[in-house]
């Protein structure tokens, strides 16, 4: 063990796998880009336009081009431009001042190197003008690993069942 070769092998070794210990895993990064995503669909009553514009085109890059939506409540099951997504979340921003977009009890599932399955609430809390509201919504989201870069390829928001 006096080989000073052998010691600085050892030494590599051991910053190698300690680095590996921190980089981020890809359950972590999906769940930034959750977070990064409700950041930037979330709105403040007087925020700048350019700072809206860039964050409406943001969330959309944490998309793939087309993203799949499906609301069956509101009769939506269609494919969207990463564009379309980025002038969604504008119309939203402006009809939906002062709204925050939170994702609570998430459960990511990768059954494979490039799938990511996402079970999550979204939670939007806002104030109107006659006083504030708070909606939740139950989401399967599907990822996929693209170039090593996760986006988001699908959103379905989970309908109940009314009696």
């Amino acid at each position: 063990m006096n080989n000073p070769k052998v010691l600085l092998l050892m030494a590599i070794l051991l910053i190698a796998g300690g680095g590996l210990l921190f980089l981020p895993g890809d359950e972590k990064k999906i769940r930034n880009n959750l977070a990064s995503f409700a950041e930037y669909c979330s709105s403040i009553k007087e925020e700048p336009v350019i700072e809206t514009l860039q964050k409406a085109a943001q969330a959309a890059k944490l998309c793939t081009d087309p993203c799949k939506v499906q609301i069956e409540s509101f009769k939506i099951d269609r494919e969207f431009s990463q564009k379309e997504i980025s002038d969604r979340i504008l119309m939203m921003k402006k009809r939906l001042p002062n709204t925050n977009f939170s994702f609570h009890d998430t459960v990511i599932d990768i059954p494979s190197d490039n799938i990511g399955e996402v079970l999550t609430t979204l939670r939007l809390h806002g104030k109107t003008n006659g006083g504030s509201f708070t909606d939740a919504y139950e989401l399967n989201i599907t990822a996929e690993k693209k170039d090593g870069t996760w986006l988001f390829s699908s959103f379905t928001v989970v309908e109940f069942i009314e009696k």
